[in-house]
Formats: structure tokens, sequence, C-alpha cells
């Protein structure tokens, strides 16, 4: 199947399968040809039974597997390969022809993992999302989401070392979201302005969570939310407008389990409703770079 796509100014997810080809214009108007030939994931150590797939949870159990791509960009064969739940799960995407590429994911994750914690299966064989590589992944800086760890991401502070996107949760299971370990009433902040928010679970409405979205709508009519769970309790009114930066709840606290932690998604809904699941590592990134350029206020902790 051929795909057509048009760098705009916010990053373009793109799910495609073996065979599609995606015809990616950059913002010069310069068209790249982007072929997927190959996907597919692999396991590379596992405490668990990997004679009967997908696997099971098992309490304490591990996983680590890695996922790759084969694409040919304008003629030239690139493989693009991903480690989960190590540190590289926090690399630095791909800049290949003038595209910034961030591979997001492989559905043949699923032949050894389960969907049970969290939406996060590719509809499609490979998952990415790309912009043009002279472009940010959205015009406004990026606040941070919550006091950022000091040296950049770090693998150990997702739950128990394992709850990055697509982590496997007790060795089995993807965890749709990557969660970071700080203490119950740290301050949540809107990363860029809010148009709506709102609980859409909470532990007083009889969910065992306190789960909150947040909306911004971009000029072209696509969406992107922004959920935060584990919250202790939200600081501004439901459905009021808030601003880029702006604390709009304090976090983690709730349903904690091993350690208190704020779990982050990041959803893009496009024009015609498709919505698709993005790696929240996509945004922290900006947001450290945003940092690092004097954009937005450094909220890393001390």
């Amino acid at each position: 199947m051929e795909l057509r796509r048009k760098a705009r100014p916010t990053l373009t997810p793109v799910e495609m399968d073996r065979g599609d080809v995606l015809r990616f214009e950059l913002l010069d108007g310069t068209i790249r040809t982007v072929e997927l030939l190959e996907a597919d994931a692999r396991i590379l150590f596992t405490t668990l039974d990997a004679g009967v797939l997908p696997l099971k949870e098992v309490r304490g159990g591990r996983t680590f597997y890695e996922f790759s791509c084969r694409i040919r960009v304008d003629g030239a064969e690139h493989v693009l390969r991903r480690e989960v739940p190590t540190q590289r799960t926090f690399d630095e995407p791909w800049v290949i022809a003038g595209m910034t590429i961030f591979f997001d994911g492989a559905a043949d994750i699923f032949t050894f993992l389960r969907e049970a914690h969290g939406e996060c299966r590719p509809k499609k064989h490979a998952r990415f999302a790309i912009q043009d590589a002279t472009a940010r992944i959205c015009p406004p800086p990026l606040h941070a989401w919550c006091p950022l760890p000091k040296r950049g991401m770090d693998i150990f502070r997702a739950f128990l070392g394992e709850d990055c996107w697509m982590g496997p949760y007790f060795g089995a299971s993807a965890h749709g979201g990557l969660d970071i370990n700080h203490p119950a009433g740290t301050p949540i902040r809107a990363p860029l302005d809010f148009d709506d928010q709102y609980f859409f679970n909470t532990v007083a409405g009889g969910a065992n969570n306190n789960r909150h979205r947040g909306h911004h709508r971009w000029p072209d009519g696509s969406e992107w939310q922004l959920q935060c769970h584990h919250m202790t309790r939200l600081t501004v009114a439901e459905h009021s407008p808030v601003a880029a930066g702006e604390q709009y709840a304090d976090g983690a606290g709730v349903l904690s389990g091993y350690h208190d932690h704020s779990h982050f998604v990041f959803r893009v809904v496009e024009s015609d409703g498709d919505a698709i699941m993005l790696d929240p590592w996509i945004l922290f990134r900006q947001m450290y770079l945003d940092i690092a350029a004097g954009l937005v206020p450094d909220r890393r902790e001390t």
C-alpha cells in the first residue's frame, strides 16, 4: 500500500505493514520514500517459561527483548533497533534523509507479550513517528511534566525498572505508558496549554485509580492527549483551561504498588479520528532539550 503524509508543525505518527511505501513530503517540498521491508521482535532474556507464548505474568518475573525493522529510504537500506527495558529504551531517534524517525513499536512484540497493562499494540506491523529533521516535535517549547531526573531519564526509575513504554510488566504484559518513580504529592504540570482536562477515572467514583487526561488541539485539526495516572488530587477545576507550565495536580500516591510513581501516556488523535499511541519518551526528550536551550524553567530534580 502507498501512504502519503506531509510534514507539519507537529510530528506525524504513521503505522505501516511490510511492503507499504510511505511518500513523506518535507517542509521544503522534497519527497522522501520510505518502504518497510521487515519488522520483528525477539526475546533476549527471560526468567519465565518461554515454551508457552505469550508469556504469563509472574510476580518478580523479568524479560528483556528487542524490536527491529529494516526500511529502504530513497533506495538505501537501514536497520532500526531498540531494546526494552534497558537504558537503550531512551536512545535518540534516527535522522535519515532529512527526517527524524522515532521507531515506536512492532506488532511481533505481541507474539510473546500480552496487551494487559494499557493500550500499546500497533495496528500494523510497525509504528513510527516522523518529523522533518529541521523542525521540533511541536512549535511551543514543552515544560517539564514533572520534576525530571537530573541526569536524564533513568530506566531504574520506571517502577521496578521495567515499566517504560511497552516494558514487560512482571515479565509478560506490555506496559502502555512510561512510569517515573517520585514521592506522593509531586507537582504535575501541563507540558503545553490544555484546552480541556479532567479525571476520566477516580477512586471516589468507584475506579481503582485516579486517571487524568489533558487535551491540546492543533490548528490542523489533530489533537494530543496527555494522560497522567496515580494522581493524588487535582489542583485546578476540571474542564478549565490550563496554561503551559501550570501545576494542575499532585502526582503519585494512589494505587502505587512497590513505589510511589506517576504513569504517563501520549496519544495522537488525527483530524480523521484515527488515534495512535506513542512512547511518552518522545515528549520527555523534547522537555530535556527545551530546558537545555533555556526555553522553559529548569525543573529537574535537585
